[in-house]
């Protein structure tokens, strides 16, 4: 009796046991559960945080920005002495020199072999006429080509074609007895551009093909000459007196198809040209 009694026991011992384990399992598993749950909520921000504020209200720290605002000073820019020093606004550089115009051929007469290949006195015209501060009309300007191709051909036997040296010597020095030019060579493109910014008149010999004009009768002529009479570094452009067109005055080249067209000549009518110099006539007052 004692015996079983015993065993009765520790059976319910085992019992208690088992159970204690099993419900403590059960815990442990829905608990853990209950914690990866509560993570995913607040990963997801699924949880309304209560927002704490400043004392003031929005409104509030509007009016004190403005306030602020209101009360800022700028302050003026000074040099090492105190003194305000004045702010320049970037312009457009559009000026170009009051140079006169004539084409070539004043009354239209392209038939004419004299105003055909009149581009070098045209040229010395309108730049000289300019140093002396003289106007130009249309009687003239006829009259002093063909005084100047007379002139030529007296004296040196041609006056078709005329290199930039003998343009500078025979026409501007000789024939116009002015003697502020100069003949440079090898220039480059920032050469042309200094020239000009210094108030100067630039005569430069082309390949007129090349220059695209659409006012010039095909395909162009391949010795011609022109006045640079401006400058406009916004749209990098050159601002000319072209004398191979009535529509030439203050005509606009993009200055690296300006640049790239000046080709000087020999002296002569058509004579071969075998290398590309680049080369202008500069005139100052």
């Amino acid at each position: 009796m004692i015996s079983l009694l015993r065993k009765y026991k520790i059976l319910a011992v085992v019992c208690i046991l088992v159970f204690g384990f099993l419900a403590g399992g059960y815990l442990y598993f829905n608990l853990e559960n209950l914690f990866h749950k509560e993570i995913a909520i607040l990963s997801n921000n699924q949880i309304n945080i209560p927002e704490f504020k400043n004392r003031e209200t929005v409104d509030e720290r509007e009016e004190i920005r403005e306030e602020i605002t209101e009360e800022r000073t700028v302050l003026p820019i000074v040099d090492l002495e105190g003194e305000p020093v004045r702010e320049e606004t970037p312009t457009a550089t559009n000026s170009f020199l009051e140079i006169p115009f004539t084409p070539q051929a004043p009354f239209a007469e392209w038939a004419e072999p004299i105003y055909q290949d009149g581009c070098e006195e045209a040229s010395s015209l309108m730049a000289v006429y300019w140093a002396l501060g003289k106007s130009l009309t249309k009687e003239e300007a006829k009259e002093q080509i063909l005084a100047i191709s007379n002139y030529q051909t007296e004296h040196y036997g041609e006056y078709r074609d005329t290199s930039s040296q003998d343009t500078a010597e025979r026409i501007i020095k000789g024939y116009f007895g002015y003697e502020q030019a100069e003949v440079k060579r090898e220039i480059i493109l920032e050469d042309i551009i200094s020239e000009i910014n210094q108030g100067r008149a630039v005569i430069v010999p082309v390949n007129g093909q090349l220059l695209d004009n659409p006012n010039y009768t095909l395909p162009g002529q391949e010795r011609h000459m022109l006045v640079i009479r401006g400058y406009d570094e916004i749209k990098e452009e050159f601002v000319t007196n072209d004398s191979g067109t009535r529509k030439g005055e203050l005509y606009r080249y993009n200055q690296g198809i300006l640049y790239w067209a000046i080709r000087d000549y020999l002296t002569g009518y058509h004579q071969p040209i075998e290398k590309v110099e680049k080369v202008m006539v500069v005139l100052w007052k």
